[in-house]
């Protein structure tokens, strides 16, 4: 018997997992069958998967769907929200906005929007003090996050129409930095919904030199609180730990972040260098140190590089560079203690650019994981993955569809 998973195409272009079953054959559709009809939507296949990549979604076969509706033939895609650690949650009261984050209430102004309310939000995490004296500094020695708030603050001003009300939002393009800055703050957003982050990581997020390494932490907890995991930091320094433990449901999962520091970026001393190694294996290696052993293992590594849509996934150097350390471990011999390395790239920080990019990633399963994860908790990560940078005004979308 083969297992088939069913995928239908969202309005986004994504896919999400709606069922599965089991077939005799691998052949039991092709390209432009029917799977039959439900009310007045019809599945018709699109994409059939076998092979290494349906197996790493733990499939013999994936099936790729389209829902077109019966009576105009046109796609009909269905609408998923983002998965977040919880819902906005805010409130008009008395010409103000209420918004709540996780056991706190703040009263912000009515027209403040939710994306500002967000960068607000960060800066108060990091404090008045580190702000007042990081703001004291030449702009060239300022704190990375507050170079790329005046980054956004100068967009503001570009765009903002002559005789405009200066306390009213305005619409710009997002630069790269502006949109470091609005993710990382929806990060902390994220996170400050599921726990109370802990002050030894704001405390190494406001220290230039430890930074980038507390800043791709906050990535891959705030990745891992959207599946709805409880995080738990740990802060024992006197043995080798990973980053956090996850768990849900009964299933508890080690993590370890690694990010790959570059001369001349985030703070790094020196000048970049455009064709420095990923040095992924340093990095992998390096982090399987921190297995605690007897849980499933996921390790994070980000490449910290340009951004390169133009690029194939599986062409990109850094990805080559992957791979071909997973074929010098096999050559010798070494058991992959981890049970997923997740190689990620969110460079959106190297470029000044107005044009909207989306992240890179790519997810390696082990072959024979001592101790697998649930295929579930794989889907969600998948698609943590895939909306990660997307940063969604919930209310301003409510108030669009209502709108018509």
């Amino acid at each position: 018997m083969y297992h088939y998973g069913y995928y239908v195409k969202l309005a986004d272009g994504r896919f999400k997992l709606s069922g599965n079953d089991w077939s005799q054959t691998l052949d039991s559709y092709k390209e432009g069958d029917s799977l039959g009809i439900k009310g007045s939507v019809e599945g018709i296949v699109v994409g059939v998967i076998k092979g290494e990549e349906a197996q790493r979604n733990r499939f013999d076969v994936m099936i790729l769907l389209e829902q077109r509706s019966v009576s105009t033939g046109q796609i009909v895609a269905p609408h998923e929200p983002r998965l977040v650690t919880r819902p906005q949650i805010q409130a008009d009261f008395q010409g103000q906005k209420v918004r709540a984050v996780g056991n706190k209430i703040h009263l912000r102004p009515a027209n403040e929007s939710f994306h500002d309310f967000q960068v607000h939000h960060l800066l108060w995490q990091l404090g008045r003090d580190w702000f007042d004296k990081e703001m004291a500094k030449p702009m060239e020695e300022r704190h990375v996050i507050l170079k790329w708030r005046h980054e956004r603050s100068e967009q503001f001003v570009k765009y903002r129409k002559p005789g405009q009300d200066p306390n009213l939002p305005v619409t710009a393009p997002v630069t790269g930095g502006g949109k470091a800055l609005q993710v990382l703050a929806d990060d902390i957003y994220q996170l400050a919904h599921a726990l109370d982050t802990p002050k030894r990581i704001i405390s190494r997020l406001k220290d230039a030199h430890e930074f980038q390494g507390a800043r791709f932490e906050i990535l891959v907890a705030s990745l891992i609180a959207r599946c709805g995991f409880s995080i738990q930091f740990i802060d024992d320094t006197s043995k080798r730990n990973p980053e956090f433990l996850a768990t849900k449901d009964g299933e508890c999962i080690a993590v370890e972040a690694k990010s790959r520091h570059r001369s001349g970026v985030l703070h790094e001393r020196g000048a970049y260098r455009e064709n420095a190694p990923a040095e992924i294996k340093r990095l992998y290696e390096t982090a399987l140190g921190q297995n605690p052993g007897r849980l499933p293992f996921l390790v994070f590594i980000d490449v910290n590089l340009p951004l390169s849509p133009e690029v194939p996934i599986m062409e990109k150097e850094w990805v080559k560079e992957a791979m071909q350390t997973f074929e010098h471990r096999r050559k010798e011999e070494r058991e992959d203690s981890d049970t997923a390395l997740v190689l990620t790239n969110f460079g959106w920080h190297f470029s000044r650019d107005a044009r909207t990019r989306s992240g890179e990633y790519i997810t390696v399963l082990a072959g024979k994981p001592n101790y697998p994860i649930r295929s579930q908790t794989l889907q969600l990560l998948e698609r943590a993955l895939s909306e990660y940078g997307l940063v969604v005004d919930e209310e301003e979308c409510e108030r669009r569809s209502r709108d018509g």
